[in-house]
């Protein structure tokens, strides 16, 4: 007998310990990969461009309702995509529309139906169209703004000269206005345009919001020691995935805040999409 058990002792030791399966995921974390296009979720980047081109192709229609389609899709594509259009040609890189060829098709499919279906435009219009398509723009909004400051950060060299030098791990000036510029280029396109949307007495929202939401990714993000020192107060910093989290709820919160008469509309400056909501309800 103990013969025939050795061989059967023998194979049950060779059996292998069950692999535990993974925890499944926080509403936090799935929020995160929803919000950052990561993982499962990457897919999420085509619903969010979508939601981006449908606020932008709705404020252009509001805005000069007798535009033509040839006249329309410039415009569309400068106003919206500006940030990503003018970093990457200050850097000597090619512009985002010409790399990425998801961006001018979706806007000419958003405009197409703004356009010409009716029913597409009235939803838009809706208290929940307009909430929608409002949030997805500011969530897009970060993720260029992010983009064109990370793609200053790896072109341009780190600060060598001045105070600054040899305190910062990364570039200061260069990544700060590329970031800006991102995330509020398209409010100084065409350049026809110039400078006009910061000639009135108070600085537009997607201005201001990007100057701030700049300085927080840039530093935080690349910038070792300051997201070390920040990371000492609040940990979660630490994770620059949770830094462009809490930029991007701070895009889209705000403004929806604002359209839900919790804050003062002109805080950080007039918002174009907030007062376009008012005119439309007076309308």
């Amino acid at each position: 007998p103990c013969c025939l058990a050795t061989p059967l002792c023998g194979l049950g030791a060779m059996r292998k310990a069950p692999v535990p399966l993974p925890a499944a995921p926080t509403p936090l974390e799935v929020l995160r990969d929803v919000l950052l296009f990561q993982g499962d979720y990457a897919f999420a980047y085509y619903i969010f461009l979508a939601l981006y081109c449908a606020a932008c192709c709705r404020n252009l229609k509001e805005a000069l309702p007798r535009l033509t389609w040839f006249y329309a899709i410039p415009l569309a594509v400068l106003t919206s995509f500006g940030g990503g259009i003018m970093v990457p040609v200050l850097l000597g890189l090619p512009a985002a529309p010409l790399i990425n060829e998801a961006l001018i098709p979706t806007m000419m499919i958003a405009w197409a139906c703004v356009q010409y279906l009716h029913p597409v435009l009235a939803l838009l219009q809706s208290p929940f169209g307009r909430a929608a398509s409002n949030s997805g723009f500011e969530v897009f909004r970060y993720h260029v703004l992010a983009i064109c400051s990370d793609l200053a950060s790896r072109t341009l060299p780190p600060v060598s000269t001045g105070p600054l030098a040899g305190t910062l791990s990364c570039a200061l000036v260069g990544p700060l206005l590329c970031g800006m510029i991102g995330g509020c280029g398209g409010a100084f396109m065409p350049l026809s345009n110039g400078l006009k949307a910061l000639e009135g007495s108070t600085i537009p929202w997607r201005v201001q919001s990007s100057a701030v939401m700049s300085a927080w990714h840039h530093l935080l993000t690349h910038d070792a020691a300051v997201r070390a020192s920040a990371a000492e107060y609040v940990p979660f910093l630490a994770d620059p995935a949770m830094v462009k989290l809490c930029g991007i709820l701070f895009f889209a919160g705000l403004p929806a805040l604002q359209q839900l008469g919790l804050l003062p509309a002109g805080l950080l400056g007039p918002n174009p999409f907030v007062i376009n909501a008012a005119k439309v309800k007076r309308a």
